[in-house]
């Protein structure tokens, strides 16, 4: 199947933020804090600028969608109120007629701290000697306890293990970008993003106004995204405020270097857990605790990650119980928030090396380890999440075959089959919309592509309901201004959530022409319009996948992956060219992780990473691997029956990775990027 968004991109005719300009556009600068956390005592402002913002302006704070359960909730302001928490932080703003001033005014801005001794550490913001914020570093302490956890008493083994998840940057290939424009009545918003309605949802809380008063359109394309462009940030407020006060369209578009340091980064998380189980190789269940870098500040919705990431760790395994202590620490680096898997590739590496080190504890092959505690069907939790039904034991028979011959294959490499099941965030469903007549089908659809081919599968799901050829479909994303009510694109979400909305609504369409004794065509070619729209309401599902990861090491210490092996239970794979690009993306992202990716910072808070190149972001060479996908397709209980797959990839790969890594060395590591000077060094 041709793919419509493809012809545009390939051909370099593809529209995105910064190809977008209106008659009188003015540009938003930002000047950022050089230190990790001091008091600003002054600054001075850039001279001939349109518009100076700082903190007697603009007074306002992100929005946060917090944990519910945190008790030390601290908000980031737009720009600085006297105090910054990391390098990068914006300080002040402006707006120039022409977009090369920037970096001139910028130079131009001189300001005078008084610096304070930053806190850079899960540990150190732990011993709160060195507090942050008022109320200390700790944003979030809970337990998170469940199931049969007198079980403890009776275990024969146990096996810990201690890892720390350093931080990574989101690095899609466009940076993101807005333009906000106010003509005396509404705020008109065009930008990067995967969620228009996210973004009017936090401006409206940022800047007071109510939600028919802001109009939030993604551009006609958008360059990935992987978790970073969900969420509004400070420079949209700006932009905003800019726009209402000048009644001029005003364009921000971020740097690399700006991006490298600005929210969000991704993963920053310290793990130590203890796996109990019994000689026979039944695995009884997990205590432990999780402990996620929230960075400076509570911003939109890190604080629920370390729960989240607590509620995943049972895998794909019949837990008897979980007893987790999970917390969200304050620290002087960028705020962190969801990256490509969002918890999901943290927890599957928690809980498969330990499934390892509890299989060589006990003296048992690893797959019959997981084999036997493997779900066979529909799970609660111990914690209380249930895990629909998938195809559990077809996926771990294939994968062990297909291991035991690679481990055959390649005696002189580490060869390691891991398993994990991702949560698929189709709560709490999606809005669509579809209107005929005037010669036109027009679907619209809540869901924001950042690459993932939202059209042409909308138009094949909706041509199956309707009888039509998907190419007289017309599919539209990710505005505010169409629909009443979306979410958009994050968790693996888009396919079962708006593939089920878009096949809901057609449905709705010919029962409501059905009604009115019209046929599809009449309607179609009708002087008037006939209009259906809905909200698809469903929970969560789950993705099942069993990879398989062979790795080497060169002369230069270098790991490098030989060949990879993932089978999925991608539900209905609707698109199967779409679906395996998902895949292979995420996998190339998680084995990035283990040996490649990371965002260091010295002892200042300072970053010691300039380029995306120093931050470790993969290229074609870091790809050589052989690959072999295999989908099973057990249809999900959702109208479209697809499961998600934008994050199984990354998922499997991070956890096959780092275990075929230490198969190989026959060593355990407790930290991820590793290192080519820490595998020299025992």
């Amino acid at each position: 199947m041709k793919l419509r968004e493809h012809y545009s991109i390939i051909t370099g005719k593809s529209v995105y933020t910064d190809d977008i300009n209106f008659p009188d556009m003015l540009y938003l600068g930002v000047v950022r804090s050089t230190y990790a956390r001091a008091i600003v005592k002054s600054y001075t402002e850039p001279s001939g600028v349109e518009l100076f913002l700082d903190w007697n302006k603009v007074k306002t704070y992100m929005p946060v969608r917090p944990d519910p359960r945190a008790k030390n909730i601290v908000k980031m302001p737009v720009v600085s109120d006297g105090r910054i928490n990391f390098v990068g932080q914006p300080i002040v703003a402006f707006v120039v007629k022409d977009r090369y001033e920037i970096e001139d005014k910028i130079d131009e801005v001189s300001v005078d701290y008084d610096p304070l001794k930053p806190v850079l550490t899960i540990d150190e913001s732990l011993k709160n000697e060195e507090k942050i914020h008022t109320n200390g570093n700790i944003a979030i302490d809970i337990d998170l306890s469940g199931g049969e956890v007198e079980k403890r008493l009776t275990a024969e083994v146990t096996v810990e293990r201690e890892i720390l998840q350093d931080r990574i940057v989101a690095n899609p290939m466009e940076p993101k970008g807005v333009i906000a424009n106010f003509d005396g009545d509404k705020l008109y918003i065009i930008g990067s993003f995967q969620s228009s309605f996210r973004i009017r949802s936090d401006l409206q809380e940022a800047l007071g106004l109510p939600p028919e008063k802001i109009i939030v359109k993604s551009a006609p394309n958008v360059g990935g995204g992987f978790g970073n462009k969900v969420p509004a940030h400070p420079e949209y407020v700006l932009a905003a405020i800019a726009s209402m006060i000048l009644r001029k369209p005003i364009k921000w578009i971020e740097t690399r270097r700006e991006h490298l340091t600005n929210p969000t980064q991704g993963r920053g998380v310290k793990s130590k857990v203890k796996l109990y189980g019994r000689k026979d190789g039944t695995i009884l269940g997990l205590e432990g605790e999780v402990i996620v870098d929230l960075g400076a500040y509570a911003y939109t919705i890190n604080t629920t990650t370390p729960a989240f990431i607590a509620g995943l760790l049972n895998g794909p395994y019949k837990m008897r119980f979980m007893k987790i202590r999970a917390l969200g620490v304050y620290t002087n680096k960028p705020p962190t928030g969801p990256y490509r898997g969002a918890g999901r590739p943290e927890a599957a590496l928690i809980t498969e090396t330990l499934v390892e080190d509890f299989a060589e504890a006990i003296g048992m092959d690893s797959v019959e380890v997981r084999k036997k505690n493997f779900l066979d069907g529909e799970f609660i939790t111990p914690l209380g999440i249930k895990i629909d039904k998938a195809d559990y034991t077809g996926l771990i028979e294939k994968g062990e075959k297909i291991y035991r011959s690679l481990k055959e294959k390649y005696k002189d490499k580490g060869v390691a089959l891991i398993a994990f099941t991702e949560v698929v965030r189709a709560s709490p469903g999606e809005g669509a919309k579809i209107r005929v007549g005037k010669g036109k089908v027009e679907l619209f659809v809540g869901t924001g592509p950042h690459g993932q081919a939202h059209q042409s599968t909308f138009a094949l799901l909706a041509s199956e309901i309707l009888g039509l050829p998907p190419e007289k479909i017309d599919v539209n994303l990710n505005d505010t201004e169409n629909i009443k009510e979306g979410i958009g694109s994050f968790g693996s979400r888009s396919a079962a959530a708006g593939g089920s909305a878009v096949i809901e609504v057609c449905k709705g369409l010919l029962e409501v022409l059905k009604k009115k004794g019209k046929t599809l065509e009449e309607a179609i070619n009708s002087d008037e319009y006939t209009e259906v729209e809905t909200f698809y309401k469903t929970s969560d599902i789950y993705t099942p996948g069993v990879h398989i990861a062979i790795v080497d090491i060169d002369e230069t210490y270098k790991p490098r992956v030989v060949e990879y092996y993932a089978i999925d239970d991608v539900g209905r794979a609707i698109i199967k060219d779409e679906v395996e690009g998902q895949i292979i993306g995420g996998i190339l992202q998680g084995i990035s992780q283990v040996y490649l990716e990371w965002a260091p910072y010295d002892e200042n808070g300072n970053p010691i990473y300039a380029s995306i190149a120093e931050a470790g972001v993969p290229t074609s060479l870091e790809s050589e691997y052989k690959l072999t996908l295999e989908f099973v397709e057990t249809p999900a209980n959702l109208p479209s029956g697809a499961r998600g797959v934008g994050e199984a990839g990354t998922t499997g790969a991070l956890p096959a990775t780092f275990i075929a890594l230490e198969k190989l060395l026959k060593r355990k590591f407790n930290k991820t990027p590793i290192l080519p000077s820490e595998l020299i060094t025992p």
